[in-house]
């Protein structure tokens, strides 16, 4: 079994979040902050805070306009913040009924029943704060803001990037897909993890940065080490970084618009405890070591 898990609760097909700002400009403002993060308030609440699919969410299907100011509402108002245990979004509504209707000039409440759920993380058990909606983000955050200041992470990410563009996962060698035939896409590479930790021991030597590369397995699954110039040490996934996935109807591959990256990272308890196999097992945890090439 070569592949992690997705458990996730599919909300919605949204758009694009930049077409949505500009649809409801006159309904929110957006001020920078800095590069890495920005404001963006709703109707009161800054779902700046949040991933861009669930401010979509938010503003398209859970209290768009239409819904944030009936002709009894005035002054709609709302709030929205992250479940104690971060993977959940949690709102509430309110406004003050309008003149001439009755109870004009109360405070009613609603939406409260409209959380944003992330996906379910019981396989995962004490080790569930890895998979998180508010832990992902952040690290998405952190991983980005890395790229622009690390030199030695931004040509390993560029790399596997590049890299995972030229490799398509084949589905059909793997035991676990039970989906249609995979549609493969001509000029590209097929492999399972087991190619794809072979392409890394053959062409990450070429990095600047890169002193050493190791290669690892446990019993479904195998992935590198890089030992960085400056004794830092990445942990390096390949297969589960790539943002590739299939589409078991018709067996299109497609690819999402991020990546893992808990699977390229330099904390080692994060990389054991981030993936969990479709087996139930952490992969990462029980390797063992099978080679080292040096330059």
């Amino acid at each position: 079994m070569n592949n992690k898990v997705y458990i996730y609760i599919i909300v919605f097909f949204l758009c694009p979040v930049c077409i949505l700002l500009s649809a409801v400009a006159e309904s929110f403002e957006t001020t920078r902050q800095n590069p890495a993060s920005s404001r963006i308030v709703y109707y009161g609440a800054n779902i700046g805070q949040f991933p861009p699919k669930i401010r979509d969410w938010i503003i398209n299907k859970g209290f768009p306009k239409e819904k944030m100011e009936k002709v009894w509402m005035k002054d709609s108002k709302l709030k929205a913040w992250w479940s104690d245990d971060g993977n959940a979004v949690l709102f509430e509504a309110s406004y003050t009924l309008a003149k001439g209707y009755k109870g004009a000039g109360k405070r009613k409440t609603w939406g409260s029943g409209a959380g944003y759920s992330g996906p379910n993380l019981k396989n995962y058990k004490k080790y569930a704060k890895y998979r998180t909606l508010k832990f992902r983000y952040a690290l998405k955050r952190e991983s980005e803001n890395l790229v622009k200041n690390d030199p030695a992470y931004a040509e390993v990410i560029d790399f596997a990037r590049q890299l995972s563009g030229k490799i398509e996962y084949n589905w059909a060698e793997y035991d676990g897909y039970k989906g249609a035939t995979p549609v493969k896409t001509p000029g590209l590479k097929y492999a399972v993890c087991s190619g794809y930790t072979d392409e890394v021991m053959k062409k990450v030597l070429i990095l600047k940065y890169v002193a050493s590369v190791e290669e690892w397995t446990s019993d479904n699954h195998s992935w590198n080490i890089l030992n960085l110039v400056d004794g830092r040490k990445l942990y390096f996934d390949l297969t589960w970084f790539d943002n590739e996935h299939i589409n078991h109807e018709t067996g299109l591959i497609y690819q999402t618009d991020d990546y893992d990256w808990e699977n390229i990272t330099f904390n080692e308890a994060l990389f054991k405890y981030s993936n969990v196999s479709y087996s139930g097992s952490y992969s990462h945890v029980n390797g063992s070591f099978q080679q080292i090439l040096t330059k």
